[in-house]
């Protein structure tokens, strides 16, 4: 093709097809950090507030995550103050009184909710056998899952995932992991979903087992199964953070559910008495004086569970879960020998089902269209 004939095609190259688009350079972690707080500063310019927790706004909730996320980070906070035009991250005065505490809450975590959400009355839930029972079977791609169970053996064995009870058919979607009956599942593909004769929402399922075998159960037969004997398992650390919009090196804190271990009659008398609290560190850590600490009730504690949040964030989730289970909580004093003992203000009879299915819905960004109902002892949703 001579010089001339090439030089008249990309004169005529009306349509820019001869262009080369160069190819995008990816953003190394300063950068990414740099974009996601100039998002921050966009939003505060926009609105002229802080973003914050907002269960209607999940964009405007990750911002105020990772907000909080880098304030906590100390090496993210030295590094960003050069472009901090807006004094974002100005290190904060300690509050001098709980009141000045409870005036600096700008994401209204701690008002009073506008009616009194608890009174409603809802059925319980019922578990109904499944009508149909599938047969399991060899699978016959089982090595493209193999890899699957043993990443997740390996973070359940280091703690980046947890076990927690089933509570909620909801929770059964494509890509989550459930054990029943000690046995490993994966949910590898899920049909249309549509209700069933009894009004529930139903879909046909693929479920591969961790011993090489699958059915195509249906999603309620499968809840049914996991009634009775199964767990859900949790998403993965770095799963968790990736969809809040934070960076893998976030520094977290916990959320966490604990049970007493006291032989006062006072205490052993209550059933599903549970404290829910937050802390920096692990339970394990905020626990070990437990005996001789008058928050627990001067007497050791079991950790029931504990739930990882991004630091700065752990002390707005125990708010929200104190507030939602209001109607429940232990409003006495305990008494030792005539004297007061502790105030059980973080302590609630509440089952640790409810909990833990309130902090599902706090995730998935739902709780604002549930409380909880004593009556029923679970969580229900919101009349009106």
């Amino acid at each position: 093709m001579s010089e001339d004939t090439l030089l008249h095609m990309i004169e005529e190259d009306k349509f820019g097809l001869l262009k080369v688009q160069a190819k995008a350079i990816p953003l190394s972690a300063d950068e990414r950090l740099a974009a996601g707080f100039a998002e921050i500063m966009g939003f505060v310019e926009e609105h002229d507030r802080v973003p914050r927790v907002n269960p209607s706004d999940m964009q405007e909730s990750k911002l105020a995550m990772r907000l909080a996320a880098i304030i906590a980070n100390d090496g993210q906070r030295q590094a960003l103050l050069e472009v901090d035009g807006l004094g974002l991250l100005k290190e904060p005065e300690p509050p001098a009184s709980l009141e000045e505490l409870i005036a600096s809450d700008s994401g209204g975590l701690l008002d009073e909710p506008d009616s009194d959400i608890f009174d409603v009355k809802h059925v319980p839930r019922s578990v109904t056998p499944a009508k149909e029972i599938a047969r399991r079977k060899p699978c016959p791609d089982f090595d493209d899952f193999e890899p699957l169970f043993k990443q997740v053996q390996a973070d359940l064995r280091a703690r980046r995932r947890q076990l927690r009870p089933f509570t909620n058919p909801k929770s059964i979607s494509k890509g989550r992991f459930f054990v029943q009956g000690g046995v490993l599942l994966y949910v590898a593909e899920e049909g249309r979903r549509d209700l069933d004769s009894g009004g529930r929402t139903n879909a046909r399922l693929r479920v591969i087992f961790e011993n090489g075998m699958e059915s195509d159960l249906l999603l309620q037969s499968l809840a049914a199964n996991l009634y009775k004997d199964g767990r859900r398992v949790t998403e993965s650390h770095n799963e968790t953070l990736q969809a809040m919009g934070l960076e893998p090196d976030t520094p977290m804190a916990t959320v966490y559910v604990l049970r007493s271990l006291s032989e006062d009659p006072q205490v052993t008398d209550l059933e599903d008495l549970h404290k829910i609290g937050c802390t920096k560190y692990s339970a394990g850590k905020r626990t070990e004086d437990a005996a001789n600490d008058t928050t627990f009730l001067a007497a050791p504690v079991e950790v029931v569970a504990e739930y990882e949040v991004p630091r700065g964030v752990e002390q707005k989730v125990e708010a929200m879960l104190h507030r939602v289970f209001g109607a429940a909580r232990l409003d006495i004093w305990f008494e030792k020998r005539g004297k007061n003992m502790a105030e059980a203000r973080e302590w609630f009879i509440v089952p640790f089902a409810a909990i833990d299915e309130a902090i599902d819905l706090i995730q998935s960004n739902a709780i604002t269209d549930f409380e909880y109902n004593p009556e029923v002892q679970g969580m229900v949703l919101r009349s009106g």
